[in-house]
C-alpha cells in the first residue's frame, strides 16, 4: 500500500489539508503555483469572490492540462510513425545484407 502524506496549506481564506501520495517538496511547489495563479486571477478580477477565483483557477488549469494532453497524443502519434519508418528502413537494410550473403554463396 502506498504511504499517504497529509499536507496543510491555506488557499484563499481556507485552511486545507490534502491527503496525497506526493512528498512535501512536491506539494510546496504545487502550493506555490496555485498561489501564483490565484493572485494573477485576483489581480485581473479584484471584486470576484474566493469561490469564483477558485473555479476560474480550476478551469484554467484544466485548459492547460487538456492542451498538454493533446500535444502529448500528437507527439505519441508522430513517434509511432517514426518508429514505423525506422522499422521499415531496418528491415530493408537487413534484406540488403541478406542479399549480399546470398551473392557470396553463389
Amino acid at each position: 500500500m502506498t504511504n499517504l502524506n497529509r499536507y496543510k496549506f491555506t488557499f484563499g481564506e481556507k485552511q486545507l489539508t490534502l491527503t496525497t501520495e506526493h512528498n512535501n517538496l512536491f506539494m510546496e511547489e504545487i502550493e506555490r503555483l496555485i498561489q501564483e495563479k490565484y493572485q494573477a486571477i485576483k489581480e485581473k478580477l479584484p471584486h470576484a469572490d474566493a469561490e469564483t477565483l477558485a473555479l476560474l483557477l480550476a478551469i484554467n488549469s484544466m485548459s492547460v492540462q487538456l492542451k498538454r494532453e493533446e500535444a502529448y497524443e500528437k507527439m505519441e502519434k508522430n513517434l509511432e510513425v517514426m518508429r514505423g519508418m525506422v522499422k521499415k528502413k531496418n528491415v530493408t537494410l537487413v534484406d540488403l545484407d541478406n542479399l549480399d550473403s546470398l551473392e557470396d554463396d553463389e
